[in-house]
Order: structure tokens, then C-alpha cells, then sequence
């Protein structure tokens, strides 16, 4: 798809989104299934060595209703950070932010973009995006993907459709980011590695938390 045709698609999606937003915007926001501030400190072989609050101005930018941004470290002192937000309605100004502006807005430029297919034990393997960034000289792989009412997208725009059509359907607009990142301990591809297994550690554990 063109620059072109990919902006086209976007605004369309947009003005759709708005125009839904507007006239069904009287359905009720969905709650999580248990608050993110009851995570798990310990998932397989990683456990909780740090955890950190948004600033206040974020959070109201964002306008997020709940979130964990917690830094995991497994027996060979090799650290993960997973960040969950969740939006119960994205009327009203709420929306998911995607890491593509969030990220370089915070210093850290993209080096490479990919999707990676992740099987999964018990489910059906999802399709995340992938990100090597860089600030100065230190060096990050990111995974990220949009879950809404028990679907899991990569692509920013799909997650726009799939929320316009629930909108339509069930009259419902919430929906969640999911996103882990790592510093580059050993090679990219051992540091992604890394990151997929800790994916498919949390992954049964999202679905006590976040609504189908």
C-alpha cells in the first residue's frame, strides 16, 4: 500500500471513527476483568524488580483507565519491561497511542520495523509488531499488539477498523495495548527471542484481566 493510499485509508477510518463515536455514545465503558495493579510480580522465571507510575499529565493525555509499567528480571539478571494500558471507551477524546509516535517522541528512533508471528500453547499464535529503536548508543527491541474484545491486531489501522466495527456491532469501544521491551543483552536476535518466550509466558495471563 502507497504513503498515499495508507493516509487516504487512515482519515477515512478517522472520520468513520468520529462519526460513531458521536452517534453511539451512549454506550457503557467496559471494565477490566481485574484491576492491572494486581499483575503478578512473578511469571515463569522472571520476577518484578521494579515497577513506575505515569506522570499525571500523561495519564490525562492519554486518557487511560488503567495501566501496569512494571520491569521484570529473569535468574540471569536479563530485564524486561511490560506496559499494559487499557481504555474502556474511546469516546469522548480517549484513544490507544500508538508506540509509533510514542516511542521517537521520547528520544528513541526506529532502526528496523517488522511483524513477528508468535505460536502460542493454547491459543492461536498472534502477529505483533516488531521495533529495534535507539537513543545515543543504547538499544532496545520493542513488541507491541492491540487487544479488543478477544482479538489481537498488529497493525494500527486494523485496530481503527476493529474498533469501528464493534462500535457498530456491540456498541463498545474498549480496547488495550500491549507492549515489551528489553535493552540489547547478547545479539537483537537472542534479545527477541528472549522477549517471545516472556510473550508467551504473560499471554494466559492477559486473559484473566482483559475483557473478550
Amino acid at each position: 500500500m502507497s504513503r498515499f493510499a495508507r493516509l487516504a485509508a487512515s482519515c477515512t477510518l478517522l472520520v468513520a471513527a468520529l462519526l460513531v463515536l458521536q452517534f453511539r455514545s451512549a454506550g457503557e465503558a467496559v471494565p477490566l476483568r481485574k484491576s492491572l495493579d494486581a499483575f503478578p510480580v512473578a511469571v515463569g522465571d522472571w520476577q518484578v524488580q521494579a515497577a513506575a507510575n505515569l506522570d499525571p499529565e500523561v495519564i490525562n493525555l492519554l486518557k487511560v483507565n488503567d495501566y501496569v509499567l512494571q520491569r521484570y528480571v529473569d535468574d540471569g539478571g536479563r530485564s524486561v519491561w511490560l506496559y499494559v494500558a487499557y481504555w474502556a471507551t474511546q469516546r469522548k477524546g480517549a484513544q490507544v497511542h500508538s508506540p509509533q509516535n510514542c516511542l521517537p517522541g521520547s528520544g528513541w528512533e526506529p532502526v528496523e520495523a517488522s511483524r513477528l508471528v508468535i505460536p502460542l500453547t493454547a491459543s492461536p499464535p498472534i502477529t505483533v509488531n516488531r521495533y529495534l529503536v535507539q537513543k545515543d548508543r543504547s538499544r532496545q527491541v520493542v513488541l507491541y499488539w492491540y487487544h479488543s474484545q478477544g482479538t489481537d491486531v498488529a497493525g494500527e489501522i486494523q485496530a481503527k477498523i476493529s474498533m469501528v466495527k464493534n462500535a457498530f456491532v456491540n456498541n463498545r469501544t474498549d480496547g488495550a495495548l500491549i507492549r515489551i521491551s528489553a535493552p540489547i543483552q547478547g545479539t537483537v536476535q537472542e534479545t527477541t527471542e528472549r522477549l517471545v518466550q516472556y510473550v508467551q509466558t504473560i499471554y494466559p495471563i492477559l486473559g484473566e484481566y482483559l475483557p473478550n
